[in-house]
């Protein structure tokens, strides 16, 4: 699959990939949490958000001194979206050893 081009633009929230066990969505989460998922619904929220990065890329990265303030919404989000057992797994820059911890 081919990503579609940078516009600056968030598309609307559509349903991407569903089996029994849950669904994917791809587009505007802030509007799909707010429009469609009911609070307290959601068993577990994955995401890797854009980093805080001195340097701006072409994806729309917000610059570090202002992430934390452009990521509370999402926080809030989360926290109301989720289940009291629910787990947030947030992906901010992956650096994977060599081999796995386990072996260590």
């Amino acid at each position: 699959m081919t990503a579609p081009p940078n516009t600056g633009e968030i598309p609307a929230a559509r349903l991407f990939h569903q089996t029994r066990l849950g669904e994917i969505y791809l587009g505007d989460s802030l509007a799909l949490f707010r429009d469609a998922i009911e609070d307290h619904s959601v068993d577990l929220i994955m995401t890797s958000p854009p980093f805080g990065l001195v340097r701006k890329k072409d994806y729309g990265n917000v610059d570090a001194d202002k992430y934390v303030e452009w990521f509370r919404p999402f926080a809030a989000a989360f926290k109301g979206a989720l289940k009291p057992q629910g787990s947030l797994v947030i992906d901010i820059g992956a650096a994977l050893p060599q081999r796995p911890l386990w072996q260590e």
